[in-house]
């Protein structure tokens, strides 16, 4: 007789909430429906402001973060683009990173003045919250405003989940991980959702792959946006495949439970 896996608690983190109305869309009626378990917020986005209540009123239920923004915001300043932070940040270049503490800070109150209250987790955009002198202002930041109640999301994967996940882990998540395990605060305990968004099939398979070795305690990290036409994107597939039969059929084959991302 076959003895099942014993079951595994993961969450589904739904990235880029406020960039584009398709994602808040797709995000809300999947937090609705309990088919994702946390979403990331891009306070500066055009569509934030207009979505904010409807995203509060799913709080606690769905785990709500920061997804600090640096390269894709116009109301930052010192906006840059991720090759740029990443020389900027590891040269430790002083006009680089000029702003940056102000700015975390900004967005740390705008999010809790869209979302009354503080977030449940903290992470960046294209994983900038993970670099050099990047990480070490945010964490201070989040310790200074929430103690130790605020998670913060680590790319780290514990298997190897192809070079693309390789890559964005190499760029500092070993270092957060301990940084943030230095000042008390909690991280997820495996990664996994990277792939190549130009593509536009396979995504069953891919996350019946991730759930096969995803350790107890990990997420995965999700881009959906909800269709508005014909041509479907790999973000359409994504919320397809959340909102079907086959989501949930999948968890229970491989007897996993979801749940938040937050602090224990």
């Amino acid at each position: 007789m076959t003895v099942p896996p014993a079951k595994r608690r993961i969450a589904i983190c739904a990235d880029d909430f406020g960039l584009s109305e398709a994602a808040c869309r797709s995000i809300l009626e999947l937090g609705k429906t309990q088919a994702i378990t946390a979403t990331s917020c891009a306070v500066d986005g055009p569509f934030m402001q207009r979505h904010a209540a409807a995203l509060a009123a799913l709080r606690p239920r769905l785990t709500v973060g920061l997804h600090l923004n640096l390269t894709e915001n116009p109301n930052f300043a010192g906006n840059q683009s991720l090759s740029q932070w990443i020389l900027g940040s590891y040269l430790r270049r002083p006009k680089a990173l000029q702003g940056l503490a102000g700015e975390v800070d900004r967005q740390l109150a705008r999010f809790e003045t869209l979302l009354a209250g503080a977030p449940d987790f903290v992470d960046g955009h294209e994983h900038v919250h993970q670099l050099p002198v990047v990480r070490d202002i945010l964490l201070a930041a989040m310790q200074r405003r929430y103690g130790h109640s605020v998670l913060v999301r680590c790319t780290w994967p514990r298997h190897f989940r192809g070079g693309k996940a390789a890559v964005i882990a190499l760029l500092g998540a070993s270092a957060l991980r301990e940084a943030a395990r230095r000042g008390g605060l909690t991280c997820n305990r495996d990664f996994a959702g990277v792939y190549d968004l130009r593509s536009r099939s396979g995504y069953a398979a891919r996350m019946e792959e991730w759930l096969r070795n995803l350790d107890d305690g990990g997420l995965v990290m999700c881009h959906p946006e909800e269709p508005t036409g014909p041509a479907l994107t790999a973000r359409h597939q994504e919320h397809r495949f959340f909102s079907s039969p086959e989501w949930p059929r999948l968890l229970r084959s491989w007897n996993v439970a979801l749940t938040g991302l937050r602090a224990a």
